[in-house]
């Protein structure tokens, strides 16, 4: 159906149906949420703008508003307000929600004359597919919303977008159009008057991945050149991190020129203060192991690789080297006669695999070829038949053993101690196997009796400020809450719909908001420092989870503080 066509049969039939959300999941069983609603229901669609905008409501408030203004929205019968309104919908749920959410700000602001849409609504699904690993349609997404913000002379869209473009040239190895993209990119912050003061973080992005490109295209002299540039250009910005970024890539540089030694030191050197951005520390053990592969320390190496599988389960990135590591793993453990592990690294592989396949990541042969798949996938049946034997003999003794300690723990303890006492006996018993980070062979069983007892622990821990301490980590967490990190991680995801670090990152970013609402004075400050103060370590890092939160950069938010204070 033509744009036109779209807006008659909106203006004859009236706007479809969509709620923001069912009924059931917006209404909540408190008096002060009841009366919140009947108070929104008395502002004006500016008024309701407004609130929705103040970051110092309540997250569940936020939907409140975004339903209240869909409501006022098609009372009106404005389309571009019914727009507005999904736009503000397809930032608070669940990625399969939000998508749909921006299926509707397309359909609802076709035609409406604003230079941000329906571009917006493109680049909404663009990061959710991408959020998903659904990165052909994340592409696509993305491409339509680049070819709207240009018809619609967008310049900061088209920014935005190209970045995101870049990135999946790089990742699916057209590396000449990935450096034509940032090259093209930095020529335009370059030209701008005021690039040092405001364009600065946005330079520095682009520069490290045009060298990644380079590094990728094995231009490593010209990788080399840029590297060199960047880390002398962060020396004069607040943020020391942006130097280790820089740093880090020298080492892998230094790799590829041959020098082990030196690519060696510089990893090193630069992995203590990247330990945030886990991608990054990733990569880094990869060169480690590799460089120990090359200095025969085959032991070494697979101690590596091994942390990379703990860091894969984490954040689920997948990188071309991975293949490789996975290839690795299997190899080491089966050499050894070790067919538990062995099993597991294959599955492993298989599962990236998989992932690159479906998505056509690296335009690379798969490693798993068509001899080797059928012969692992088989291996796989075979063993898992046999460990399930074992295992389901495993359980039921363990099994047992819980049963006869819950019943001792009827006459012994109160109910909230007995699901304390289930869940850390859970966590070491009930699937014969404790989970750790570099080896696990089955999936522990999160009941719902351990998810809600992990949720009212987890609500303790947002209504406190420990998520503010830079060094928190999935593991430490899991250990204050008397848990382990595979039942923590699960719960995070499933409930809170984000993985642990975007949930860590958000809980900051709101306290930070309520922080700049109490304290003027903190308007002031530079980016670093703002992060800093509730638990960043990197300002990129903190950048990023404060435009994922909010929906624009913290310099711009800033901005508009500070106007309105003026």
């Amino acid at each position: 159906m033509s744009s036109f066509g779209i807006w008659i049969w909106i203006c004859t039939l009236g706007f479809p149906q969509q709620g923001v959300a069912d009924t059931e999941k917006l209404h909540h069983p408190d008096v002060h949420a009841s009366y919140y609603q009947n108070y929104l229901k008395g502002l004006s669609i500016p008024e309701l703008r407004a609130a929705y905008d103040d970051e110092a409501v309540a997250f569940r408030q936020q939907r409140l508003i975004a339903e209240a203004y869909l409501y006022k929205a098609r009372l009106a019968k404005d389309s571009f307000e019914v727009a507005r309104a999904f736009d503000f919908a397809a930032r608070l749920y669940d990625t399969e929600t939000n998508l749909s959410y921006a299926d509707s700000v397309i359909l609802y602001s076709q035609n409406c004359g604003d230079y941000t849409y329906p571009a917006l609504g493109y680049m909404l699904k663009g990061y959710y597919y991408y959020e998903s690993g659904a990165y052909v349609k994340s592409l696509k997404a993305y491409y339509k919303a680049y070819d709207l913000a240009r018809l619609n002379r967008n310049r900061e869209q088209e920014i935005e977008i190209s970045q995101a473009l870049g990135a999946f040239q790089n990742r699916w190895g057209n590396y000449s159009k990935a450096i034509e993209i940032y090259e093209n990119h930095i020529a335009y912050l370059q030209s701008r008057p005021d690039f040092e003061t405001e364009y600065l973080e946005d330079y520095l992005i682009t520069l490290h991945n045009l060298q990644l490109a380079y590094q990728r295209a094995e231009e490593y002299e010209e990788a080399d050149r840029l590297i060199e540039i960047g880390l002398n250009k962060t020396l004069s910005t607040p943020d020391r991190l942006f130097f280790y970024d820089f740093l880090h890539s020298n080492g892998v540089n230094e790799y590829y020129l041959g020098h082990f030694e030196k690519a060696e030191r510089l990893l090193k050197e630069a992995l203590p203060a990247i330990s945030e951005d886990l991608s990054v520390v990733s990569v880094s053990y990869y060169y480690l192991g590799q460089i120990a592969k090359k200095s025969g320390d085959n032991s070494l190496a697979y101690d590596y690789f091994k942390k990379i599988d703990s860091v894969y389960s984490l954040n689920q990135e997948v990188y071309p080297e991975l293949k490789g590591v996975y290839t690795y793993l299997i190899g080491y453990n089966k050499n050894r006669q070790n067919p538990d592990k062995e099993l597991y690294y294959t599955r492993r592989a298989l599962a990236v695999d998989s992932v690159i396949n479906a998505n056509k990541l690296f335009v690379t042969d798969s490693y798993l070829n068509q001899v080797e798949k059928p012969r692992l996938l088989e291996e796989v049946n075979s063993a898992r038949k046999a460990l399930q034997k074992k295992y389901r003999k495993q359980i039921l003794g363990y099994s047992l053993l819980v049963l006869m300690v819950l019943f001792a723990g009827l006459f012994i303890s109160s109910r909230s101690k007995r699901k304390q006492l289930f869940l850390s006996q859970s966590a070491t018993s009930v699937v014969g196997k404790r989970f750790s980070n570099d080896e696990e062979v089955t999936e522990p069983v999160l009941t719902e009796e351990i998810k809600t007892v992990l949720l009212h622990r987890l609500q303790k821990f947002e209504e406190g400020e420990a998520f503010l301490d830079p060094e928190l980590s999935l593991f430490g967490l899991a250990k204050d809450l008397n848990t382990n990190s595979a039942y923590l991680s699960r719960v995070i995801n499933e409930v809170k719909g984000i993985n642990f670090s975007n949930y860590i990152n958000e809980l900051r970013v709101q306290h930070l908001l309520k922080k700049l609402e109490d304290d003027p004075q903190l308007q002031y400050y530079k980016i670093q420092a703002l992060g800093e103060e509730v638990g960043f370590k990197r300002a990129y890092s903190f950048s990023k989870a404060f435009e994922r939160k909010v929906g624009e950069k913290p310099s711009n938010y800033l901005k508009q503080l500070r106007s309105v204070e003026s």
